[in-house]
């Protein structure tokens, strides 16, 4: 203990506090283009020599897991990508796997559109150029061992490259129309869908000569993103679209009651916002009767979709039906997903907010906006692993990040290995990379305000994001961290139709492009669980079942101290304290810190004590031989701070929001590149004799110099450089 002490003075020395924005002590992240340096850091290893080598990705026996075709676990390690709309043309595709590969994924996410776009187009057209680059993605990340999702239609449709014309013959729809909702009711939009992915996976890919249905490097089809009618938008449907399906829930309503002249040839729909209010009496059978016919109606596509790709296209991936969310989490969200589960997969979208305002910011940040600057280690109840599971299926983030202009992303990555393994998390998809490497041009130069560049916000190319994917990577795919059930929970229709509120909801996600309207938080009532639980273990629900119950695995009064603002994990191996934002991580082969470090400045885990007198840092030591950290041979070291543009500059400030006020900074230069690291303060204490030398490594994973790496008793001890970012440490 007196040497931890002594080498946590040595750190003290002449440390101060560093500036929250970049000055000259921040050091430069470059990411060198070529080099003579051995790459000591390269995850391609992990990978299959190509996606789909041992054959199509199926279910584990249970349902709740992934296996590949001669029945092994499969773990995934995600992110979206690989448009040519991003850029990205058939040379950097195959550069794009490669760092991918390197960085430790294996599983992309294609989100596109393949439907006709603009005027003078057939409903039934098919976007050939779109179906041509989902070939091409496919093909460029089998050879790299990345399996692909394919995410073929999003009904907002001006963001993928076209509206929906009035040559389409779509009553009440044309010019600047999106088409929310309009899948599920409008028959003739469901077959020309049907159409457009005949030809997509039916053809055969020019680039790999095999058509996509029997295409083992595909992973999961995604029937379609981000739509719901049980969501907000299903209130702004056209009034044709609205009269087509009053006339669809009035013969709904014959064959369940019979013909009652009460009955109206076309039923008007109550408003959507009726839906997210406690159940009245004097309205709960009306409004009951449209939930369980949308219900129905949801289910049912999706099961025809199930069924249409399967037997009549002869697809033999797995399929997802939908990843969104609804306009009452605690009420409907259950329902939505019930809708889902007749397909093979769950998914969802949901991101992390860093209460970014400002007149774009749905796209980029711009010279005075406002951000809040949360970390979820502060604010655990936002965290994009917070999820319910459904008993039988894998679940799925499609969609997430700690986007900028988030300070904090470096907690991101380590979280979401952590909790996502935890909770037993089958694939989180990081949105999205926008080169191929880093960033190194993040801006949109197109747009010049008072001499600066707007910066996009949605890149997930950056130090703090896609920099801390190796270690955690490791975690996830090598099942470094210990699955656990903290809540096993039955919900019967009934009550899900009746939208009584269930034990435990997952909190409401965020969408800047989408959260114009959001319901007063008042009406979603308070489960009888706190959402601190979806920290303590894996939450799963089954539906269909004969009474409403839930079962604990372990006294949550013990692992949930609100008073002190700590929550542990039903195996011990996750530690947070919200009050100080701090996370410990302590597993045999797996050892991390992330947070407002110097409220504390030495961290005790079992064999390795970590010390810094960072403000913010994310420090991690995560085995690379499979072997636990005591007696690794190998061992990643991973460090991240903040990263900034440089010349990046803000002030405190605040905002009111929706009669609430948000106390955060406004951006008053979005800077330019390179990138900006703040430098390192700390160091690490490893109980092992077999540990012998550290390098530091570049960061493109290269050699830069062997650091001086001191005996410590029965282990050793090393000072952080000050621009540490990845280090081996070997024997």
């Amino acid at each position: 203990m007196k040497k931890i002490a002594c080498l946590f003075s040595l750190l003290l020395m002449s440390l101060l506090t560093t500036a929250q924005v970049p000055d000259k002590t921040w050091w430069t992240f470059s990411y060198p283009q070529s080099g003579s340096s051995t790459d000591l850091l390269n995850l391609r290893y992990l990978n299959e020599h190509f996606a789909g080598e041992n054959g199509f990705i199926k279910l584990s026996a249970d349902g709740n897991s992934f296996v590949n075709g001669k029945h092994k676990e499969i773990r995934f390690w995600a992110c979206n990508g690989g448009s040519l709309a991003s850029g990205f043309n058939n040379q950097k595709l195959d550069s794009l796997a490669k760092f991918l590969a390197k960085m430790g994924v294996n599983l992309i996410r294609y989100h596109g559109a393949i439907n006709p776009k603009g005027k003078n187009t057939s409903i039934n057209d098919v976007d050939t150029a779109e179906a041509r680059n989902i070939w091409r993605c496919v093909a460029a990340m089998k050879k790299q061992g990345i399996y692909t999702v394919i995410s073929p239609f999003w009904p907002a449709n001006g963001h993928m490259g076209g509206w929906i014309p009035k040559e389409w013959g779509i009553d009440g729809y044309s010019g600047k129309d999106d088409m929310w909702e309009v899948l599920y009711f409008n028959d003739k939009l469901k077959a020309a869908y049907k159409t457009w992915v005949k030809y997509l996976y039916t053809t055969p890919n020019p680039y790999t000569h095999v058509a996509l249905r029997d295409e083992p490097a595909v992973a999961i089809i995604q029937v379609e993103n981000e739509d719901s009618p049980f969501f907000w938008s299903m209130s702004a449907i056209k009034p044709e679209l609205a009269k087509t399906v009053g006339v669809q829930f009035s013969k709904w309503l014959r064959n369940k009651y019979g013909q009652l002249e009460s009955i109206k040839d076309t039923v008007a729909l109550v408003p959507i916002y009726d839906l997210t209010l406690p159940p009245k009496e004097s309205t709960q059978k009306r409004v009951r009767d449209q939930v369980e016919f949308y219900a129905d109606r949801q289910r049912g596509f999706y099961d025809e979709m199930v069924h249409y790709y399967r037997d009549v296209l002869g697809c033999k991936q797995l399929i997802n039906g939908n990843n969104w969310r609804t306009a009452s989490q605690s009420r409907l969200l259950d329902l939505e997903r019930w809708t889902n589960s007749g397909a093979d997969v769950i998914a969802v979208n949901k991101y992390f907010d860093p209460h970014h305002k400002g007149p774009n910011a749905g796209w980029r940040i711009d010279p005075g906006d406002f951000y809040g600057a949360p970390s979820a280690l502060k604010n655990p109840a936002d965290l994009p692993t917070n999820v319910k599971h459904v008993a039988g299926h894998p679940m799925m983030v499609t969609e997430s990040g700690w986007n900028l202009p988030n300070r904090y992303q470096t907690e991101g990555p380590l979280l979401v290995a952590a909790y996502g393994g935890l909770t037993g998390l089958d694939a989180f998809f990081w949105f999205s990379p926008s080169a191929v490497t880093f960033a190194t041009q993040p801006y949109y130069t197109f747009l010049n305000i008072k001499g600066q560049h707007p910066l996009n916000r949605w890149t997930t190319s950056t130090p703090g994001e896609m920099g801390m994917f190796p270690a955690n990577a490791l975690i996830q795919r090598l099942g470094y961290v210990k699955e656990a059930k903290a809540v096993v929970e039955q919900r019967t229709m009934n009550s899900m139709l009746n939208r009584d509120i269930p034990p435990i909801f997952e909190e409401q996600s965020f969408d800047p492009n989408r959260d114009f309207v959001i319901g007063d938080k008042k009406n979603e009532g308070q489960g009888k669980l706190s959402p601190l639980t979806f920290l303590t273990g894996n939450i799963s629900t089954t539906y269909n079942s004969k009474k409403d119950t839930f079962k604990l695995s372990a006294d949550l009064a013990q692992l949930i101290n609100t008073k002190e603002g700590k929550v542990t994990s039903v195996t011990g191996e996750q530690a947070l304290n919200y009050k100080d934002g701090v996370f410990m991580l302590n597993t045999p082969k797996a050892k991390a810190v992330t947070g407002f470090l110097s409220s504390k400045g030495i961290f005790n885990l079992s064999g390795v004590t970590i010390t810094s007198t960072n403000e913010y840092a994310t420090i991690e030591l995560v085995s690379m031989d499979g072997v636990n950290i005591d007696h690794s041979k190998k061992i990643l070291l991973q460090v991240g701070t903040l990263f900034r543009p440089t010349n990046w500059a803000e002030e405190p400030s605040t905002l009111m929001n929706k009669n609430q006020q948000l106390t955060g900074f406004k951006i008053t230069n979005t800077g330019k590149m390179p990138w900006l690291g703040m430098p390192v303060n700390g160091g690490i204490i490893i109980k092992s004799k077999l540990i012998k030398k550290a390098i530091q490594l570049d960061v493109a994973g290269r050699a830069i110099k062997q650091l001086n790496l001191q005996k410590n008793g029965d282990g050793v001890m090393l000072k952080l450089p000050a621009d540490a970012y990845y280090i081996l440490l070997e024997n």
